[in-house]
């Protein structure tokens, strides 16, 4: 019979990650292992920064569960998603669970992965890298550490308190697009616009959640004023790309590690180009396993923020590699 096991990974970070809602020096990610004897796949579950202790706990209580009431193999992912649909458990970890036996039958089959979901390959992507809420005086030496200026487009984390001329000191250190990412920092629609106001002259390539996701009204009124292109993080969970996001905003940012597994994370970019909406997959602080699990599912994508890898001491994988802020499959080269 086949077998389930759940691993913490801890996780060292190359510097304090900080963004509006918290910070920390290390990641706590989980494993999801199924395997047969012979052949076995792995699938990574990744937490929002600010939520990790809590949705920890929570998956590893959902797993216990999980394997409490699981007693016979699976021979397809249509046999797995029917039991799935029995057992309570968060997204995060159903993400681990569905990548882990999709591996497994990439690696059953000699499928690849993209095959068996019936979507175009992608071998390479460019990603955007990652600023912290650092102060000023810090900025030129993570530029030169994270090797900065040899991505195309850089996403930098703030909170409401940000002072425009941060924005605009990277601006004198690094030439390419800048992409703002708020984490829902922002109260009101018209404190978002007299922050724009501010960045004038700038190339900013959009604004990620600025507004608290339950605000619909302030998005509306943000929607119809801004300078520039809104993208929706936190507004999207695990369910339907709902109407007001593709009213009230410009794009979609799709993370598999919170879509509650590829299949749904497909269907959500699928939903959001019918909607008209540009597209953009995401990560979390993970490793190059969540890393390219999601770039499995990035064919035909607008944006990609694939840096998650990145921000850590040392990845366990390896199965990514960088070169000049291009990101590729290590086994393809």
């Amino acid at each position: 019979m086949g077998k389930w096991t759940l691993k913490t990974l801890e996780l060292p970070l190359k510097m304090n990650w900080k963004i509006s809602r918290g910070e920390s020096v290390k990641k706590t990610n989980l494993i999801v292992e199924y395997s047969d004897g012979e052949f076995s796949g792995k699938g990574e579950v990744s937490f929002p920064t600010g939520h990790e202790h809590e949705l920890l706990g929570n998956a590893k209580v959902d797993f216990e569960n999980f394997q409490s009431n699981i007693n016979r193999d699976f021979h397809s992912l249509e046999e797995l998603h029917l039991a799935l649909a029995k057992i309570e458990m968060s997204s995060f970890l159903r993400v681990g669970i569905e990548t882990a036996f999709l591996h497994f039958m990439s690696h059953l089959t000699g499928d690849d992965v993209q095959k068996l979901l019936a979507v175009n390959k992608i071998s390479h992507i460019n990603t955007s890298i990652s600023i912290p809420i650092l102060k000023e005086e810090e900025l030129e030496e993570y530029i030169k550490k994270m090797n900065v200026n040899s991505f195309s487009a850089v996403k930098v984390k703030i909170d409401k308190n940000v002072d425009p001329n941060f924005l605009k000191k990277i601006h004198e250190m690094y030439k390419g697009f800048i992409r703002i990412d708020a984490n829902e920092s922002f109260d009101s629609a018209k404190e978002v616009l007299e922050f724009c106001e501010k960045l004038q002259g700038l190339p900013i390539d959009f604004l990620e959640q600025p507004l608290k996701k339950e605000l619909w009204e302030e998005q509306k009124v943000l929607c119809e004023n801004s300078p520039y292109a809104l993208i929706a993080d936190e507004s999207v969970t695990d369910g339907t790309i709902i109407e007001e996001i593709g009213e009230y905003f410009d794009g979609v940012n799709i993370k598999l590690a919170k879509s509650g597994g590829y299949f749904k994370a497909i269907k959500q970019l699928r939903d959001a180009r019918e909607l008209g909406l540009k597209t953009m997959v995401g990560c979390m602080v993970e490793t190059s396993l969540g890393i390219s699990s999601t770039m499995n599912i990035a064919f035909g994508c607008d944006y990609f923020d694939l840096d998650g890898f990145l921000l850590l001491e040392k990845d366990p994988f390896e199965l990514i590699g960088v070169e000049k802020g291009k990101l590729f499959y290590s086994h393809l080269h």
